[in-house]
């Protein structure tokens, strides 16, 4: 995932937690997706266990720290992302 903002920035779109959660989001989707078509698959258990053991509390960690923000620091947040986002678009 990219989350650099537009060059001569120098911020990122996305900061650590944020980034974070989106990773562990994204991944955990990916295993219960192949898990439901392959619920025996001994390679998706390792993938579960080793996100289990080395990714989820640092994401659970992310996540508390996101729903612990204020309703002003999300929307400036949003309002952040959409913008850098638009410059993306427009560059």
């Amino acid at each position: 995932m990219n989350t650099k903002s537009p060059a001569g920035t120098g911020r990122q779109l996305l900061d650590a937690d944020e980034a974070r959660v989106a990773r562990a989001s994204l991944a955990l989707t990916t295993i219960a997706a192949a898990l439901v078509c392959r619920p025996m698959d001994r390679d998706l258990h390792e993938q579960m266990r080793a996100f289990l053991d080395g990714e989820s509390e640092p994401a659970l960690a992310s996540w508390d720290a996101l729903l612990a923000r204020t309703p002003a620091q999300l929307k400036e947040r949003i309002s952040t992302v959409l913008t850098v986002q638009a410059l993306r678009t427009a560059s």
